[in-house]
């Protein structure tokens, strides 16, 4: 009986909407939104409603975790509660943590890269083969779009002409591991590309199968055209 009675305490306390959080709300949370004042003395109310008492007041600048909005407020974290604020944009407004979305985002495009060298090594010394796209035997655009698929789950455009004119273009000196550099025999149409590895290194697929070359010097260096990435 006891027990039983407890754990009612326990159902009791965590609906309360003063104290429980969903997991959606935590996720609101983690993205790093908050809800800033416009202006000085903005009510903080323990409910989404004007009727509802007035918890606290909340001054220009000051900021709090968004939850969501519910009607016409936005609901935020407030000392570990639910508390409600005015959603209007005369007296509030939200702004994202840049520096959390932007170390998010570094993160992700760090992780893909690391993935993308790594898978693209497991196929060192695979023949080369006009029009292959399998570990049978590749071509260099071939090669380039099995290693995308593989290690990030991407899919570029199948040849090397088109994987450059979709790709976000970069200089030279942007090139990170896992972007895709670009080469003319010619001097004009795109007829190759490897993925770099580094600044200077890039692993292809070309005469004597999949290998590593430099695109600064030696053969590819005068055919380079240009870079770029789908990251």
């Amino acid at each position: 009986m006891l027990k039983r009675f407890a754990s009612i305490i326990v159902a009791a306390t965590i609906a309360f909407s003063g104290l429980a959080f969903t997991t959606g709300e935590q996720a609101e949370a983690a993205t790093g939104t908050f809800a800033y004042s416009k202006v000085n003395g903005l009510n903080i109310r323990t409910s989404a409603s004007l009727s509802s008492s007035v918890v606290t007041k909340m001054n220009k600048g000051q900021r709090y975790t968004y939850l969501g909005k519910v009607g016409s407020f936005y609901k935020i974290n407030y000392k570990g509660t639910h508390r409600y604020i005015s959603a209007s944009s005369t007296y509030t407004y939200l702004k994202a943590n840049t520096a959390t979305a932007t170390k998010v985002t570094t993160t992700s495009s760090s992780s893909a890269r690391t993935k993308l060298v790594a898978e693209s090594k497991k196929y060192l010394g695979t023949p080369y083969r006009y029009g292959g796209t399998t570990t049978a035997g590749f071509d260099c655009s071939g090669y380039t779009g099995h290693v995308y698929k593989k290690a990030i789950n991407k899919s570029i455009p199948r040849d090397s002409r088109s994987q450059y004119s979709s790709s976000k273009k970069l200089s030279k000196s942007a090139i990170q591991a896992g972007d895709l550099v670009f080469f003319s025999h010619n001097g004009g149409t795109i007829q190759h590309v490897g993925m770099a590895i580094s600044k200077t290194q890039m692993i292809n697929s070309e005469t004597g199968g999949v290998k590593y070359a430099s695109f600064t010097s030696g053969y590819w260096a005068p055919r380079y055209v240009g870079a770029g990435t789908y990251l």
